[in-house]
């Protein structure tokens, strides 16, 4: 059984999410804070309470009581073997709709049969919670999807046929007319179809201890954890399985076991220690533990006891699972693909680890939640993307803007240009850095953004570009223009080469060099260095035709030098040189802490990539 198509009406933060689609294996739903995570894995369980929408739209003035009435729509897929299996379960009789008021008894056997063989059965269900009242019924006028019962022309009513025998074959026992007609069995179907869908709240479960019992279900808030454990400990198998899996995912667990404590309960033990010492004293109950042993224990409870197909789904593991165990879980429950897995979460691990087949973004505007419905395969590509140019699905998901750069120097010190000098918070926009090994060519540039267009085409999980800053290099104004060209509204030049050229101060650039341990002894001097910054600035590359530190071509040091020059090198060769090769310049490292010195000293040696970056940010 999987969840495919479901629609939520007035109910919570939704007033209408429109109809979207699940499949099998895994499905992430992602979004903001309060944007409606939980409450659509509350719908998608199929059990609420009536939380009417109060919006502008439900209410349109004040004292109007909104339609009180929640409501949730959803689809159910399996097979036809899978139903045979369910009807096992529910036992008796069950009554099937006939296809034709003329069916005969051996006619609908053939039926029977031929809904057996049915790759893809559906029954549609609409749940309506009003004030405490429930109704489940079957919404789709088709028997699962395959006719529409026909009643009888004398009286209207629906042909029936008690259905039973599931265990060797149907049996069918006659037709049956009625002026009360009994409910079809999709009735008490989506009944127990409802009770196999799992839902895990991310928040932690009170699992120590419970009473004992012979009832194998795993409660819906999973309290019953040491009951259902107890009664798995007699099959030796399945509860060997289920240790192995949470060591995989806990590596410090080596053992789960379950003892009889007073007042009739049993209690869940955790060990820490090898099991073969038989040290029992040592272990450790459940209860003192972290929430996310429990957690995991109940998911794969589900998992590996389940001799049917499940729907699981999980609220945020992140917030009670280490990034290295969620990919552990996430891998572990791969190899149970008969289960339908649906995640909300906001982790970029998550999302990546699961390699989902759908992605759903639920976005919020002025309380009415809507849902997004992005392509896995574009997804992909984003992923494809980032890692192209050196950037991670982390240093952009939940952005709400991005600020693209050149590479980490700048990723790290824009925001502390903004922050300290400018007083502006990022407020949602990240810096991201491009993280390509040796500069940028202009072919690079036009790669990044040819990407980044492509992929603002789909729907992705990347969020918008507030711009995208280049160095200028040597770039000609033609390739500039090219670059600009492409996205006029968003690329952006620094006014001059590089970052690494509002650098150049000797009293900063000697203050970060006298703060490295064993760079030199006796210090470096302010006037050293700007005596090495005069010297070399005219050097000139072997042959003499052209200066060293200058774009090809130019041979006289320009009036304003310290814009054009390749300060980066300027800086690596003046680490080595006034350090007796002891230290050698690291960008991600001293440029950072030079632009610190800056910030704290000298803070209008910054001022001009501060307005430059100011102008740059939304707000």
């Amino acid at each position: 059984m999987y969840i495919g198509k479901f629609q939520i009406l007035n109910f919570k933060s939704y007033r209408d999410s429109t109809e979207v689609e699940f499949y099998p294996g895994f499905n992430m739903i992602t979004g903001q804070n309060s944007a409606g995570k939980t409450a659509l894995l509350e719908a998608l369980a199929l059990r609420i309470r009536a939380s009417p929408h109060r919006s502008a739209q439900t209410i349109p003035v004040p004292g109007v009581l909104p339609e009180q009435a929640s409501i949730v729509r959803e689809t159910l897929f399996f097979s036809g073997e899978e139903l045979v299996s369910l009807l096992r379960t529910m036992g008796g009789a069950q009554w099937f709709p006939a296809p034709d008021h003329r069916d005969t008894q051996g006619s609908m056997d053939r039926h029977l049969g031929d809904l057996v063989r049915q790759p893809l059965l559906r029954l549609a269900i609409r749940l309506e919670e009003r004030g405490g009242t429930e109704a489940l019924i079957p919404e789709d006028e088709s028997f699962f999807g395959l006719y529409r019962p026909v009643p009888h022309p004398s009286n209207n009513m629906p042909l029936l046929f008690p259905v039973s025998g599931y265990a060797d074959g149907f049996r069918t026992t006659g037709p049956g007319q009625f002026a009360n007609p009994p409910h079809d069995v999709r009735n008490p179907l989506a009944q127990l179809l409802r009770s196999r869908i799992y839902r895990f709240r991310a928040e932690r479960f009170n699992l120590g201890r419970y009473a004992f019992g012979d009832n194998p279900v795993l409660l819906a808030d999973a309290s019953n954890l040491p009951q259902v454990l107890n009664i798995l400990n007699s099959n030796p198998a399945r509860f060997d399985r289920l240790n192995t899996m949470v060591t995989e995912i806990f590596p410090q667990v080596r053992q789960i076991s379950v003892k009889p404590v007073g007042a009739n309960q049993v209690e869940i033990l955790v060990w820490p220690h090898d099991p073969a010492t038989e040290r029992g004293d040592l272990a450790i109950p459940l209860d003192e533990c972290g929430s996310g042993i429990g957690q995991v224990l109940a998911v794969l409870y589900v998992v590996t006891t389940s001799d049917h197909p499940q729907t699981i789904l999980v609220d945020e593991p992140q917030s009670f699972l280490h990034p290295g165990a969620v990919r552990k879980l996430i891998e572990v429950l791969k190899k149970y693909p008969q289960h339908q897995y649906i995640f909300a979460t906001h982790s970029p691990t998550v999302i990546t680890a699961s390699n989902p087949a759908t992605f759903t973004m639920v976005r919020s505007n002025e309380g009415d939640s809507a849902l997004e419905i992005m392509d896995p395969g574009n997804a992909k590509h984003l992923q494809a993307y980032l890692s192209e140019i050196g950037a991670r699905l982390s240093d952009v998901f939940g952005a709400d803007n991005i600020l693209w750069v050149e590479g980490q120097t700048e990723e790290a010190c824009f925001p502390l240009i903004l922050e300290k000098i400018a007083g502006r918070s990022l407020m949602g926009t990240a810096v991201v850095g491009i993280r390509q090994t040796g500069d940028l060519q202009a072919r690079d540039k036009k790669k990044v953004l040819e990407m980044y267009r492509r992929l603002t085409e789909a729907r992705t999980l990347l969020p918008q570009a507030v711009a995208f800053v280049f160095d200028q290099e040597c770039l000609t104004q033609q390739q500039k223009d090219d670059l600009t060209r492409m996205d006029p509204d968003r690329v952006r030049f620094f006014p001059r080469r590089m970052y690494e050229n509002y650098l150049l101060d000797p009293a900063a650039v000697a203050g970060v060099m006298n703060d490295i341990e064993g760079f030199r002894d006796p210090p470096v001097t302010e006037d050293e260095v700007r005596q090495f910054f005069d010297g070399r600035r005219g050097e000139r590359k072997q042959g003499g035709q052209q200066l060293r530190y200058f774009c090809s071509g130019t041979v006289d040091v320009p009036a304003e030098w310290e814009s054009k020059i390749d300060a980066a090198k300027l800086l690596e060769d003046a680490f080595r040189q006034l350090s007796e090769t002891r230290s050698s310049y690291e960008k991600t490292t001293h440029s950072v802490a030079i632009t610190e010195w800056l910030i704290a000293n000298q803070p209008d040696a910054l001022q001009e990539i501060t307005d430059f970056l100011t102008q740059i940010l939304p707000g």
